[in-house]
């Protein structure tokens, strides 16, 4: 188990780039996009990167399509991380943006002139016994993350890790993206299942800071 950890975290480990971007192999976003990155500050502390096109005029944009968020790649549950669980989360990270979304812009389902679409995707699952270095993360499609040990082991981290991109629902333009980290409660032991509320926390966060940052763009203008 513990050399299958090491492949898994050498395969997903995320270095800086020049310092500020963190190279990122899940595929949601391209490359050309995952350079770009830049790393900003947030006031819990999480871990954020994000860039935002030199085109995109906020102002231009007042309704706003926020679609489900997904898991990205199709992940493979494992005893600590069930499908259910994963699709709970997926569920209230929707509802959540969606909340943040909508006290800024109105929501629709139809795309049209002004109508900004928001998608958004679990990539990573960690939950280790040791402080997470940097920036590193297991891809959702291997979630088993952690290091197997008998009862009385350290408490695991938990850390979920999403992307997301704002783009023109007409013309496909990507306006901005984001990499971010969501922080849960720790687990007794590496043994316990992560249920969904762990990330109850961390989403409570998540989504003062999204809204936070809807203000700031399509409201301080």
């Amino acid at each position: 188990m513990l050399r299958l950890i090491s492949v898994v975290v050498l395969a997903a480990l995320i270095t800086a780039c020049g310092g500020k971007s963190p190279r990122v192999d899940s595929g949601f976003l391209t490359q050309q996009y995952y350079d770009e990155l830049s790393e900003i500050e947030t006031p819990s502390d999480h871990i954020l990167y994000r860039y935002v096109s030199p085109s995109f005029q906020p102002s231009q944009y007042k309704r706003v399509i926020v679609e489900p968020v997904t898991a990205y790649p199709k992940p493979q549950p494992t005893e600590q991380v069930s499908r259910e669980t994963l699709e709970t989360l997926q569920l209230q990270l929707t509802m959540l943006l969606e909340d943040a979304v909508a006290d800024v812009l109105a929501l629709t389902r139809e795309p049209g002139p002004g109508v900004l679409r928001i998608e958004m995707a679990i990539t990573g699952i960690n939950i280790s016994d040791r402080p997470i270095e940097g920036y590193e993360y297991i891809p959702i499609a291997l979630i088993a993350a952690g290091t197997q040990k008998a009862a009385g082991a350290r408490s695991q981290r938990v850390k979920l890790f999403l992307e997301g991109r704002a783009t023109d629902s007409i013309t496909d333009e990507v306006l901005a993206v984001s990499v971010r980290e969501l922080t849960g409660e720790d687990l007794e032991d590496a043994k316990e299942k992560l249920e969904a509320q762990r990330l109850n926390p961390g989403m409570e966060v998540a989504g003062k800071e999204w809204l936070a940052a809807f203000k700031s763009f399509f409201t301080d203008q």
